[in-house]
């Protein structure tokens, strides 16, 4: 993004909203505004724009669109019946480049480009129609040439005087062809290079267009913004500072987003940054959005995470999880705390197994070793009075293929729950739930895993002996840790004794 010049107003012209050039134009328009003989809102509501946007051009606290100025004529030329002097359309845009050149100095640049630009359409129409007319005349002095070396040849033997006037006529002729077909030439060259420099000016306008349509045109610079925002609060105009806030959210450019951001926290939690941080995730493009990341990690008061969190979170779908995730990422450690944080709190409006199951391998699709999932297994297990244990989605990700994240999602829950609230809720469980849950976890291929989880049931004989059992049939009896987990051992050792009486 091209760094944008500030110009910055007084203290005065700061309470009034105001930057000379900005108010001189307002000044002009809101003339121009009377001779309709309606109400802001009437005319608002007649060209489809929100009234305190018409306020704010008329007032000279923001910079009118083109599009605005346009139609404000036309509606005026209409009401009138007569079209506004040419002189007063030139002075009105003059007025309006002056504010732009202070205010947004790349829009200023944008609008002399396109002027430019139409000058050179004009220069290249100009060229192509000489090239036209030169062309007609050359194929008419060539016609003439043509039929004077007829009458020349025709009169040669007889005709003397006649034939040297002719002869002169024919080699003037030929003079003026020649001069013609030079002529001719440059013009082409001329157009030519009025064609090169149309599509060079094109491009150029189209890719500052594009530059220029990621920030707002006309806006305030950011220190006039927070010192208009502090005199709306002092004055307790809450719901226009609201709306000066949102249309900053998703306007300004992301650095001055995260700066405004700041500044609202240090203010206070009147300023309410949380809500600005979720319009930002909210309201801007993704990638964008996104962007926050690093800042919304190191910088922002919790509340403000939260909230841009759960912003992105309400964004993410099975189409673009993947792209969210993989976004959030860290890229010298390759961590990712903030795609887990992101992915957790997306989960929390996903009701159905299935459901959560897509979203998950949704989100590490092209990842062979997922980072750690704690936020997500929490959400999945202990956050889900439904199924505590995460039965379900475990399930559909084992059926999916993605082993790794089972185990992931396996040693978390081995984690988060207790010894003997683990052993409780798996003795909630039916006989199929049971065996669903002792093949997941046999087929851990963390042995002190496998291990920990059969510690966790040694209270329980009947739900120890069906692991057991379950661990001999997948043959990996030997694997369990017995030395470490002694209980594991006892437990073991009489389930042996038991099997060979």
């Amino acid at each position: 993004m091209t760094e944008v010049a500030r110009t910055r107003g007084s203290s005065s012209e700061i309470e009034r909203g105001e930057v000379p050039e900005v108010a001189a134009l307002g000044n002009v328009l809101k003339e121009l505004f009377t001779r309709l003989g309606i109400s802001q809102n009437q005319y608002a509501y007649r060209v489809h724009l929100d009234k305190s946007a018409v306020s704010r051009y008329l007032s000279g606290r923001r910079v009118a669109p083109q599009d605005f100025i346009d139609r404000l004529v036309q509606e005026i030329e209409d009401h009138l019946g007569a079209p506004l002097q040419l002189e007063a359309k030139e002075a009105l845009r003059g007025r309006r480049l002056e504010a732009l050149r202070v205010c947004s100095p790349d829009e200023f640049r944008l609008e002399g480009l396109r002027d430019e630009l139409a000058r050179s359409r004009r220069d290249t129409e100009r060229a192509h129609r000489n090239i036209e007319a030169l062309n007609a005349l050359l194929d008419k002095k060539e016609a003439e040439a043509r039929d004077v070396a007829d009458d020349l040849t025709r009169l040669r033997l007889d005709w003397g005087a006649e034939r040297s006037a002719l002869a002169r006529a024919r080699e003037d002729l030929l003079r003026q062809v020649a001069r013609l077909r030079q002529d001719l030439q440059d013009a082409e060259a001329l157009r030519a290079e009025a064609e090169r420099q149309t599509r060079e000016l094109r491009d150029h306008v189209l890719d500052l267009e594009e530059e220029l349509s990621r920030s707002a045109v006309g806006d305030l610079p950011l220190d006039m913004l927070k010192s208009r925002l502090l005199a709306m609060w002092e004055e307790e105009r809450f719901p226009e500072a609201a709306r000066e806030l949102t249309e900053a959210a998703w306007s300004r450019p992301v650095g001055e987003v995260i700066e405004l951001s700041d500044w609202l926290e240090e203010c206070g939690a009147a300023m309410t940054p949380e809500t600005f941080v979720a319009d930002a995730g909210r309201l801007r493009p993704l990638e964008e959005a996104l962007a926050f990341a690093p800042e919304a990690v190191l910088n922002w008061h919790p509340r403000m995470r939260d909230a841009w969190r759960a912003a992105v979170a309400a964004r993410l779908t099975d189409r673009n999880a993947a792209a969210i995730y993989q976004r959030l990422r860290d890229p010298e450690t390759r961590s990712n705390p903030e795609g887990d944080r992101v992915l957790a709190e997306a989960l929390r409006r996903v009701p159905s197994d299935s459901d959560a199951a897509a979203l998950v391998l949704a989100a590490l699709a092209g990842t062979s070793s997922p980072t750690p999932l704690t936020r997500v297994a929490r959400r999945l297990t202990v956050e889900r009075p439904a199924d505590p244990l995460g039965l379900g989605v475990l399930v559909k990700l084992a059926e999916a293929g993605r082993s790794d994240v089972v185990d992931d999602l396996l040693a978390h829950l081995l984690q988060l729950y207790p010894l003997d609230d683990l052993a409780k809720e798996a003795q909630e469980l039916d006989h199929e739930q049971i065996d669903v849950l002792f093949d997941l976890v046999t087929g851990l291929e963390d042995a002190a895993l496998l291990t920990h989880f059969a510690a966790c049931l040694s209270f329980t004989s009947e739900l120890i002996e069906r692991l057991l059992e379950t661990v001999h049939a997948h043959g990996r009896l030997g694997h369990l840790d017995l030395v470490g987990f002694p209980e594991v051992a006892a437990c073991v050792n009489g389930w042996r004794r038991s099997r060979f009486k």
